[in-house]
């Protein structure tokens, strides 16, 4: 086929699927207001109706001196048409929404230098975005690319027992059938389970008791990294569903990055694991069943049958607002034999990319002003949330929010983003729902912390009470980004790897590896997988983004 037909194929394509931008930015007089036009490429979302039309486009067309010209792209193909948009040539001023990830950030910002970048805007025409940035750690390196620009805008939507989602819970009636208290130490959390194991808590006479069940393809279910950090800080984890780029062991301590996975601590983690599941202790499930199937073990029997899990909310593991949800209870971090008593923090990144100009784009601080609005609290809640005085109102005095403190809003109707609406952009572009913003939402302060409507006071409740206080987030390591170069020479080394320490992590605890006699050699294996390699290009990773 001659180059002229191929080149006339894919122009069509690219006409067919593809938005065209020819107006550009440009400056127009509207009932006698000079406004400055741009052109936004955004998602086409089910549960808007228009965005033209839509409340809060009005709402910003008031209070600023932009307006909009939308252009659309089908949800169900975004990435595709976005593909296909970025290879024409032919650019909007503002890609809004579209949750651009950190590689396409660096390749068309970096590489391609097809995306504007941002510094120098952020810094003197975003006050909002600058005072949510400087309050969330490491928020500023989160949205900075290798080369040190910042190529797009974030969303943020901080979960505050997301940070410290690896929690266990124990089944209160069995404790209180056997007359025992929650366990605060390993030694005692052994005993817990021998005597679930041994005495019959369910009472039916029958040796049917699961002292400890967890999964391995479910939310922070699995068997092992509640229990490791009371030997040793790790973050590690043995889902077989989650990327092998993260959770791999590695931390920060005091701006170095380490690995827990060859530690003494680590082993005798191992070891005491494996004790565990020699005995019997630990369901031989809970390395191979994923999150449908540990609900079915803890509620498909008569009688209660499991008495310890983890999950990062009872849900994970049970039917929600059942009679089992209800009566599990969350389990502060267990104080090992060396005093080691950790939980790991997941640190809540900004999500990359929700508000992204162009190049070519003609006014980028009218552009950036408009959007800084949506950073602030009364942007979020219009944008997302819809009309004030119709949809949310601000607190008012002795209103208290989900932590206890003053309440900043109140939900007046039902959340609802399925249903077709046009009065906020519900979750497209950029929001601020910071901690404070989430925890600020009036909550009737005596709900059933174990019914369903008092899950989010119960997760605060519990994540704040028993799990903050052995959190440190700065041994956490955030998202890092890599150069092009690295990339190429360690993703699949660092692939190997993960797979080689996650294997061995289960192996280590069923026994199929011996914790005394096998330690020498998976020590000499994470060497031969490049660790130090690995260690050495996160450090250069980390250096560049946060400090």
């Amino acid at each position: 086929m001659k180059k002229g037909t191929i080149a006339m194929m894919i122009f069509i394509a690219l006409a067919i699927v593809s938005p065209v931008f020819s107006s550009g930015s440009k400056e127009i007089e509207e009932g006698g207001k000079q406004e400055k036009e741009l052109t936004f490429l955004t998602v086409e979302a089910v549960y808007i109706e228009d965005y033209d039309t839509n409340d809060f486009t009005k709402h910003m067309e008031k209070r600023s001196d932009v307006k909009i010209d939308w252009e659309t792209i089908p949800e169900q193909a975004m990435e595709e048409k976005l593909n296909l948009v970025l290879a024409s040539g032919d650019y909007p001023d503002v890609f809004f929404g579209l949750s651009f990830t950190d590689d396409k950030l660096s390749l068309y910002g970096t590489e391609e230098q097809l995306l504007m970048p941002l510094n120098d805007l952020i810094d003197q025409h975003m006050p909002n975005l600058k005072k949510v940035l400087d309050s969330i750690p490491g928020a500023w390196g989160a949205i900075t690319s290798p080369d040190g620009k910042i190529y797009g805008l974030p969303s943020f939507n901080i979960c505050y027992h997301c940070e410290n989602a690896n929690k266990m819970w124990v089944y209160k009636p069995w404790l209180d059938t056997l007359g025992l208290e929650m366990p605060r130490t390993t030694e005692e959390y052994e005993e817990m389970l021998i005597a679930f194991r041994d005495q019959d808590p369910n009472g039916n006479g029958k040796n049917d008791e699961i002292p400890y069940a967890a999964a391995i393809k479910a939310w922070h279910a699995t068997a092992d990294l509640f229990l490791l950090n009371s030997f040793v800080y790790t973050d590690i984890d043995s889902r077989i569903d989650v990327s092998p780029e993260r959770y791999i062991g590695f931390y920060v301590d005091k701006g170095e990055v380490k690995t827990s996975v060859d530690t003494d601590g680590y082993r005798d983690g191992l070891r005491y694991l494996n004790k565990l599941y020699s005995q019997g202790l630990i369901f031989p499930g809970s390395f191979t069943q994923d999150g449908s199937q540990l609900v079915q073990l803890v509620e498909g029997s008569d009688e209660p049958v499991v008495g310890v899990t983890t999950g990062g909310w009872g849900g994970v593991f049970s039917d929600f607002g059942g009679e089992r949800y209800s009566n599990f209870r969350p389990l502060e971090p267990l104080e090992g034999p060396n005093g080691v008593q950790y939980t790991p923090t997941y640190l809540s990144a900004p999500i990359p990319g929700s508000f992204v100009i162009a190049a070519s784009c003609e006014y980028p601080v009218e552009a950036v002003q408009w959007v800084d609005y949506l950073y602030s609290t009364e942007g979020t809640l219009h944008a997302r949330n819809g009309l004030e005085g119709v949809n949310w109102r601000w607190a008012v005095d002795g209103e208290l929010g989900l932590d206890g403190e003053p309440a900043i809003w109140k939900q007046l109707i039902p959340w609802n983003d399925t249903d077709p609406q046009n009065e906020s952009f519900l979750e497209v572009g950029p929001r601020a729902m910071t901690s404070e913003f989430r925890l600020g939402q009036v909550t009737e302060q005596d709900l059933d912390m174990y019914g369903q409507d008092g899950i989010e006071k119960m997760l605060f409740e519990s994540t704040k009470d028993l799990y903050k206080p052995h959190a440190d987030a700065s041994m956490a390591l955030p998202r890092l980004k890599f150069l092009s170069d690295e990339v190429s020479e360690f993703a699949t080394i660092r692939t190997e790897y993960a797979k080689y320490v996650k294997q061995s992590l289960i192996q280590f605890i069923v026994g199929d590896l011996d914790i005394e006699s096998d330690w020498d050699t998976y020590i000499t294996n994470l060497n031969k997988l490049d660790q130090a390699d690995l260690l050495e290009v996160s450090q250069k990773a980390y250096d560049r983004q946060f400090k």
